[in-house]
């Protein structure tokens, strides 16, 4: 099981969107996204980077899959999501379950 000091920072925060490095990015540059190298900064710093996630390369909650395909319901749609839980399981479960979220648990919801 992975150590509770090593969880990536963008699963700590439940995705890019919530980091403080996204949040000043959409201050500073309102819905304009694009390479900002004093803010990717923030993306290095927090070892996101490394593990190939950054303003450009967000990490998206598995979550918000789920309610994506709940809300935009279709065979492509649930299969997709599928297809990138169960990526996120390979890579990330031991991180995901220790701060209680069951990637399985979330692919059963989807229709």
């Amino acid at each position: 099981m992975a150590n509770p000091e090593n969880i990536p920072y963008f699963i700590q925060v439940r995705g890019c969107i919530n980091c403080h490095v996204s949040k000043a990015m959409k201050e500073k540059n309102g819905t304009e996204y694009g390479f900002d190298h004093e803010l990717i900064a923030g993306c290095l710093l927090h070892d996101c980077f490394s593990l190939g996630h950054d303003l450009t390369t967000p990490f998206i909650d598995p979550e918000e899959f789920i309610r994506f395909a709940q809300e935009h319901p279709s065979p492509e749609t649930n299969e997709r999501a599928r297809e990138i839980l169960d990526k996120y399981k390979e890579t990330y479960d031991a991180y995901f379950k220790q701060i209680g979220v069951n990637i399985d648990d979330l692919i059963k919801t989807i229709s």
